[in-house]
This record gives C-alpha cells, structure tokens and sequence, in this order.
C-alpha cells in the first residue's frame, strides 16, 4: 500500500515506462521483409538486417529516407521522428515493399 502511495505503481509510473523508445526488427529473407507491417511510436528506432545473400537497398517514404546499399548480414537503423504512414520498397527488388505507421 505505501508503493502506491508513493507514486511506484501509479498510472504516471506505468506511462513513462510505457513511452520508451524501442528497437524494432525487420528482417530481410528470402525476398521479403518480416514483418511487412509494423506500428511505432515516435522515438522508436527501427532496424532491417540483410538475411539474404544478394543486396538490397530501401527507399522509405518516396526518398525521405534511403539506406546504403544492404549486403548480406548487413543493416540500417532509421529513428522515427514524425507521425504519420511510411512505405518503403528495395529498389533493386521492387516487388519487395513494408510500412511502418506512428501509433
């Protein structure tokens, strides 16, 4: 009882553990990013690992962001910073194609 009157185990506690940031993980195999879609919260870094063994080279958002060119066990981190709805493709496979969208 005097946790919560101290304030341990209230709402505002659980809040700001809830609001930090997270990695996120895609994996690129075989052709095809896992997961396809995915939810974040601003702050939030995502991060997408070269499975396969040919490159890849993803443009997010319509050339908002681009990665270096991915070679087989490489990746590339992108911090989320703003809102909103984001697809991206492998330009080198363009049937290749993910979103990530802010909560």
């Amino acid at each position: 009882m005097a946790l919560v009157a101290l304030g341990i185990f209230s709402g505002e506690a659980v809040a700001q553990t809830a609001s930090l940031p997270q990695r996120h993980i895609i994996q690129i195999e075989a052709f095809a990013f896992q997961p396809t879609q995915i939810n974040v919260s601003p702050g939030d870094t995502i991060v997408w690992v070269n499975n396969d063994i040919v490159p890849h080279f993803l443009n997010v958002a319509e050339g908002q962001w681009q990665s270096p060119v991915l070679e087989e066990g490489q990746s590339w981190e992108l911090m989320v910073d703003q809102a909103g709805r984001y697809d991206y493709i492998c330009v080198f496979h363009p049937t290749m194609t993910g979103a990530f969208a802010t909560k």
